[in-house]
């Protein structure tokens, strides 16, 4: 009897260590349109940024702004439909199929735009392969998808409030202070 009660112990135990591809229900469920608002840090080999994030997001939209911690624009994404537009003061309006080349272009690195739209809900995209780590409790504690690691730092209110986001040499750290489905 104790064996049985052992190896079962250690069977849950070794069950909640194991990475593997997420083939089943998302655990937080999706919300399609949504708001939010926060902070945003960026960290390369060479600068590091650090500002505010508004971000509506819809099934056919996206309108998302970067501000300095001052709250100043220095970016506005807007995605319309199969069309993504980057506008930075003083600089002529960038269009493009999607975001992450539009900030290529722009900044140097691409934000992943497309992706965090589900990493922020803490859950991978699903018209790709992903890797979720979780914790004993179930919940999402790191997500590998697109080459980048998401690490979930803090939950509030059973959804993410501070993620870590690495891919090469890039570092994105997003603290959502205000969350809204609309």
């Amino acid at each position: 009897m104790r064996a049985t009660r052992f190896a079962w112990l250690l069977a849950l135990w070794l069950a909640g260590c194991v990475t593997a591809p997420v083939t089943g229900p998302l655990p937080v469920e999706y919300t399609e349109n949504w708001a939010l608002s926060g902070r945003l840090g960026i960290q390369t080999d060479t600068q590091s940024l650090s500002g505010q994030i508004d971000w509506q997001h819809g099934r056919a939209s996206d309108v998302l702004v970067l501000a300095t911690p001052l709250g100043q624009t220095v970016a506005r994404i807007e995605r319309q439909g199969d069309e993504v537009t980057l506008e930075v003061p003083n600089q002529p309006l960038r269009r493009a199929p999607d975001a992450e080349t539009l900030t290529r272009e722009a900044l140097g690195y691409p934000l992943p735009i497309a992706g965090l739209g589900w990493w922020i809900q803490a859950q991978r995209d699903p018209a790709r392969p992903a890797d979720l780590v979780r914790d004993a409790s179930g919940r999402v504690v790191q997500i590998r998808q697109d080459g980048w690691t998401i690490d979930f730092l803090q939950y509030a209110d059973h959804r993410p409030r501070k993620l870590a986001l690495v891919r090469d040499k890039l570092e994105l750290r997003l603290v959502i202070d205000r969350w809204r489905a609309e």
